[in-house]
């Protein structure tokens, strides 16, 4: 089609325009989390905007208004910001006194040491979770930046070159028949939002504190049932119905043990975060993505992939791009 040979930069819609044209509209969004959990239509948006006599975003615009699809906007929001997130890895790299740690754009975590703790008693194998809706969004692009098309493409063959990469595709980029995609113009407002600073306060102490307090609560009661409980429940077990006794209690003695060794093992296999688990098991864009009474459920299920996962922080690279 012609649009497949428009490229990115002709459609004059770059990430300075998008700002700029989201202060129009911006005092009547609703907040980021609930824009991410209410997920409004394309059209509530449009017409939204419309009745409150402003002039409706390129990206709420359809094609014979000279609109531009949300997920090609998104990509020219987020390409601006991958771009400066490289030309800053590549002036730290010059700089020899600059530790390689800083070298990843969101591994500086607001309780300090936090991640070097975690990668220094998981041998490396787990990193600090990433729980705000605008940086998970950022960190699932920088993933695939580098081969995102400088043409404008439609969305399934967008997501066509992101897997024959070999790439996992972005929550938003995902057919909006997969129960894990989230609309590609909320993902924009979210995005345009955290540049306003209105997603911050998601990161406040209070929220942390909260939600962390939940999660190491429901991790230590889940060890409490699913590991000491197995154990204990061969010891009261057995003397229940009088296998054990004062002569053969060391024997039960190491029975419960090998029994509470089993369910710890069986515990770390389930709760142990893996890879695939991003962008499903805390929600599409984090646990702010799911309303309250979903997310305290999600948190209580999967206590530790609130605080850690396995993916490591994504790293920028020089775009080469078919």
């Amino acid at each position: 089609t012609a649009a497949t040979f428009t490229s990115l930069g002709s459609i004059k819609y770059d990430a300075t325009t998008i700002r700029e044209e989201f202060k129009t509209y911006q005092q009547i969004l609703p907040h980021p989390d609930k824009l991410l959990q209410e997920q409004h239509s394309f059209t509530y948006l449009r017409n939204k905007i419309d009745e409150s006599g402003i002039k409706i975003p390129r990206f709420l615009q359809y094609k014979f208004e000279g609109g531009v699809k949300p997920h090609t906007a998104l990509c020219c929001l987020l390409l601006g910001e991958y771009e400066m997130a490289l030309k800053k890895q590549q002036e730290r790299k010059k700089d020899t006194n600059k530790k390689r740690t800083e070298q990843n754009y969101n591994d500086n975590h607001p309780w300090g040491i936090y991640s070097f703790i975690v990668r220094i008693l998981s041998f490396g194998y787990l990193h600090n979770q990433i729980n705000n809706p605008a940086d998970y969004i950022r960190d699932q692009f920088f993933r695939v930046a580098h081969v995102i098309p400088t043409n404008v493409v439609p969305s399934h063959i967008l997501r066509k070159k992101i897997k024959n990469k070999g790439l996992p595709v972005p929550n938003y980029f995902l057919d909006p028949d997969d129960p894990r995609q989230f609309p590609p113009h909320i993902a924009l407002l979210v995005m345009l939002q955290d540049g306003e600073k209105e997603s911050r306060k998601l990161d406040s102490f209070l929220n942390r504190l909260v939600f962390s307090s939940f999660a190491v609560i429901s991790l230590l009661l889940r060890i409490v049932l699913e590991v000491i409980g197995g154990a204990g429940a061969i010891w009261g077990g057995a003397e229940v119905v009088k296998l054990r006794n004062a002569d053969n209690a060391d024997l039960w003695r190491w029975l419960s043990i090998s029994v509470g060794l089993l369910c710890f093992a069986r515990f770390v296999t389930l709760n142990a975060p893996y890879k695939e688990d991003e962008g499903d098991i805390l929600g599409p864009a984090g646990p702010w993505s799911l309303r309250l009474s979903l997310r305290l459920r999600a948190v209580c299920d999967h206590p530790f992939h609130y605080f850690v996962r396995a993916l490591p922080p994504s790293t920028p690279r020089r775009r080469k791009v078919d």
